[in-house]
């Protein structure tokens, strides 16, 4: 069976001439290690920043990789756990041809969809809603999508998810994402810590930690602070712990800085067993 691997990463900073010392935590990402071939799911929103009452776009790709016939295919949406509302209307389905389709219910949000032949995609787009009395201590929304393929013989289930963020919720923000929501045993993948600078001035982050699962292995660190390059750090500019806790930096590392109004990501590269 499937297993889903979470974490989150921890930051932190301090602003330019001010001693004060603060700390921000991302969202928990979620990655799938699917442990044979069946459905893959993708899922991306745009736009990626929210407000209370903004719309989202929500664009989920569904491929049979399983080699077997799918009778039909259902999509469930836990809509951010209840920070969205569906946009009735929204939902349309691209196969062959585009045409709309609808919920057969909102809470959870559930699509109902066509036969899927093995090799096949199909996807799925529909908006959703951030409430307009959304707590001021939500900084972020993920929402989770569930596919359930239906075989000859039983079911086979794929999952993906996507983060949205609200901008200046905080001064500095850290958002976690990866390259892929559903990997296979030593298939490289990325992890992305985004660390937003909502503020006028440039802010250093003294510490980045990041809990990475037991059985992530860990092939290499990379810094992209503002417009800059993307840079692969030397092994002596991070620390990874027995235990698989990253740090970044290190005591001789870098310096880590995030500049006024823009963003610092650190990208983990790496793959489960």
């Amino acid at each position: 069976m499937p297993s889903t691997i979470n974490n989150d990463a921890t930051t932190t900073y301090q602003f330019a001439g001010s001693g004060e010392t603060n700390v921000t935590t991302s969202n928990e990402n979620s990655i799938v290690l699917e442990d044979s071939q069946g459905l893959l799911i993708t899922k991306t929103a745009s736009p990626t920043n929210f407000r209370a009452g903004s719309i989202i776009t929500y664009t989920v790709k569904i491929s049979n990789s399983s080699g077997q016939y799918l009778s039909g295919v259902r999509i469930i949406d836990n809509l951010g756990g209840g920070n969205l509302a569906y946009v009735v209307g929204s939902g349309s389905l691209t196969s062959t041809t585009t045409y709309a389709v609808s919920p057969v219910a909102t809470s959870p949000l559930t699509f109902t969809l066509q036969q899927l032949n093995a090799g096949q995609s199909m996807t799925l787009t529909y908006k959703a809603q951030v409430i307009f009395n959304l707590p001021s201590s939500v900084g972020s929304i993920t929402n989770t999508v569930q596919g359930i393929g239906y075989t000859s013989t039983g079911t086979i289930n794929g999952f993906a998810s996507a983060t949205i963020t609200r901008p200046n919720s905080v001064s500095v923000s850290s958002t976690k994402s990866a390259s892929l929501s559903e990997v296979y045993p030593r298939q490289p993948f990325s992890y992305f810590i985004t660390l937003r600078n909502n503020s006028g001035t440039i802010a250093t982050a003294l510490s980045t930690t990041d809990q990475l699962p037991a059985n992530f292995n860990l092939t290499s660190v990379q810094l992209r602070i503002g417009s800059g390059a993307n840079v692969t750090l030397n092994a002596t500019d991070y620390e990874l712990s027995s235990s698989n806790l990253l740090t970044v930096p290190s005591a001789s590392g870098p310096m880590v800085t995030i500049p006024a109004g823009g963003v610092t990501v650190i990208t983990i590269n790496g793959y489960f067993d």
